[in-house]
């Protein structure tokens, strides 16, 4: 039976259509634009890419690649039967893609390792003097004193592992200890210098590695100070004590810096190894009459978990006149994170007499962040030594290094000095100062 046709119902059905119809035609819409624009962001990454990227040149890379080896020496690259699977290497030909930032650093580089660099340390030393105890009160007493030192650094890589090392020196001014006259100098910047207000050559070496680093030889006018006698806490007379003998062990014997060489094995694990020597004397006419011997063999551990700790013991021998022997040990432990306790000894020989001289200090050295700024350090430290002709010195410093900037920093000094001469005479001497350090 066949129904009438009915315009309603014919505009009914029509509706629910288009109705239908409409959220299909905007998801199509919708997806549409997404994919137009994940087009439009790949374009710009491609255009991006082609701007800051180069093609290097063709480089030579060696991979590591598995092969088989039938019974007749047949090389295949998968198994076949009675085959053998071996490891070769092969090389390949290869162009890279390096961004332009990657070739601009390998080109500063490459120049940085080809020209020589130029280091500055400059300070300004000022120290006052008071005498706390002797019959002569006039002599180092309410002085002032100041020292100005600058030390121009230049290094060149000569080749792969190998440096080139030069330390020129100028320092002028007058420090506390041609006044206070003690066994040691209240000022280490005049250490192992012949001459003042004059330019000298510090240091003049060549250096270079081998056996993978491990082995170091340096070659020139050395400062052994450098290598042997080492110690974290208290080793330099710039960032750390200024008294000489919170430096270096006195024991040592180094007045004066020479031609010579050091030699250090340290294949990175526990124990290492220097030899070192170099001419005493600048006055002298040979080395074989002025020669200065040093051994030093050092050891790292971590006791109960405390933290990083440094043993070393070193031994030395001066064959200037008559000749003279010398051994001591030096440490530094850290007893908890930021605070690092130090311990000196040595003994040696006295041309003079029977007995030997000795010395000992010790101390502690603070950066856990316990001051003014992050970077600030301090410490405080003791020095003692008592020489064989009866002389002996009690020394107590301490020091607090403020980080103004970078590579500018402020440090403040306190000393108390206690001497007692060969004619057993005492003096005693309360020396304040501060150390304007610039590095760059």
């Amino acid at each position: 039976m066949l129904y009438p046709w009915k315009p309603s119902q014919n505009l009914t059905t029509i509706a629910v259509l288009a109705l239908l119809a409409a959220p299909v035609s905007t998801q199509a819409q919708g997806s549409r634009e997404q994919l137009l624009n994940r087009i439009e962001g790949l374009e710009q990454r491609v255009i991006e890419l082609e701007t800051s990227t180069v093609l290097s040149d063709p480089e030579t890379m060696v991979k590591k690649i598995e092969v088989f080896i039938d019974d007749n020496g047949m090389e295949h690259k998968t198994q076949v039967a009675g085959s053998k699977r071996i490891t070769t290497y092969q090389r390949e030909r290869v162009f890279r893609r390096q961004t332009i930032n990657e070739k601009i650093e390998e080109a500063l580089d490459d120049a940085a390792n080809r020209n020589v660099q130029l280091g500055v340390d400059a300070a300004i030393i000022i120290q006052n003097a008071q005498k706390t105890r002797g019959p002569d009160v006039k002599k180092a007493d309410k002085n002032f004193y100041q020292l100005a030192s600058t030390d121009l650094y230049f290094t060149a890589g000569l080749a792969q592992y190998t440096v080139f090392f030069a330390d020129i020196v100028g320092l002028s001014g007058t420090p506390p200890d041609s006044e206070v006259n003690g066994l040691t100098l209240a000022n280490g910047y005049a250490a192992r210098l012949v001459q003042q207000n004059d330019l000298s050559l510090r240091e003049s070496w060549l250096m270079t590695e081998l056996w993978d680093q491990k082995l170091s030889l340096v070659v020139g006018r050395v400062d052994l100070t450098n290598y042997f006698d080492s110690n974290a806490a208290a080793n330099d007379e710039t960032s750390q004590f200024l008294s000489d003998a919170l430096v270096n062990n006195p024991a040592l014997g180094l007045s004066e810096n020479g031609a010579g060489m050091a030699v250090v094995y340290d294949p990175k694990t526990a124990f290492n190894f220097k030899l070192g020597y170099q001419q005493s004397t600048s006055t002298a006419t040979n080395l074989s009459d002025s020669l200065f011997l040093l051994l030093e063999a050092g050891y790292k551990m971590n006791p109960f978990q405390m933290g990083e700790g440094n043993y070393r013991f070193w031994y030395r021998e001066d064959n200037t006149g008559n000749g003279t022997s010398a051994f001591g040990i030096s440490l530094d432990q850290k007893i908890k994170a930021g605070i690092t306790l130090f311990v000196r000894y040595g003994t040696a020989e006295n041309a003079n007499s029977s007995d030997r001289d000795k010395y000992y200090s010790t101390g502690l050295q603070l950066n856990a962040g316990l001051g003014f700024n992050p970077e600030d350090t301090f410490g405080i430290g003791y020095a003692y030594s008592k020489l064989a002709t009866n002389e002996k010195e009690n020394l107590l410093e301490a020091y607090y290094n403020l980080a103004m900037t970078e590579k500018l920093r402020l440090t403040f000094h306190l000393t108390q000095l206690e001497e007692q001469r060969a004619d057993l005479t005492k003096d005693g001497f309360f020396v304040s100062g501060m150390r304007l350090q610039a590095s760059y």
